[in-house]
């Protein structure tokens, strides 16, 4: 009897823990206010963060290099550099660009176990000061008809 509920006990375990990899990063991703889309993209050389879709034109009016003042923001790489921590899946070390401001910051990404919320944090120096922005997955039938792959309906 007591193997039984130990062995239970780790069947409930294992089926509550959620074997997370940094490929679970990978996909669109609605920005806090849900005003934009995102795409992360894992490779092997690490991750990166394009802007995909945003409820208005905007352009990189801040960039600090006046060439690409008029560029979109649409297509952007704007998160870049991160190492990937296996152990606590998550991504640190990296950079990210705001184009509100025209401004690159230190970064990190974490990603909550359920796979739907992702936090990013910006900072200049520690962590400690900096902003958290939380992005949610963007399900199949949430996305924007131009972004949608051939095989899924509109």
């Amino acid at each position: 009897m007591r193997l039984l509920l130990v062995l239970l006990c780790q069947l409930v375990w294992l089926s509550s823990a959620t074997a997370q990899t940094k490929q679970d990063f990978n996909g669109f991703w609605w920005t806090d206010d849900r005003s934009g889309i995102i795409e992360l993209i894992v490779s092997e050389q690490g991750i990166e963060g394009i802007t995909r879709w945003g409820d208005k034109p905007d352009t990189d009016r801040h960039n600090p290099e006046p060439e690409l003042r008029s560029r979109s923001v649409k297509d952007i790489t704007f998160l870049w550099g991160f190492s990937y921590d296996a152990k606590n899946n998550r991504w640190f070390d990296g950079q990210v660009y705001d184009p509100k401001n025209g401004k690159t910051y230190s970064a990190k990404l974490e990603i909550d176990g359920s796979g739907n919320t992702l936090e990013m944090r910006g900072y200049i120096g520690i962590s400690l000061f900096g902003r958290t922005a939380t992005f949610t997955r963007v399900q199949a039938h949430e996305l924007p008809a131009d972004l949608k792959p051939p095989s899924l309906p509109n």
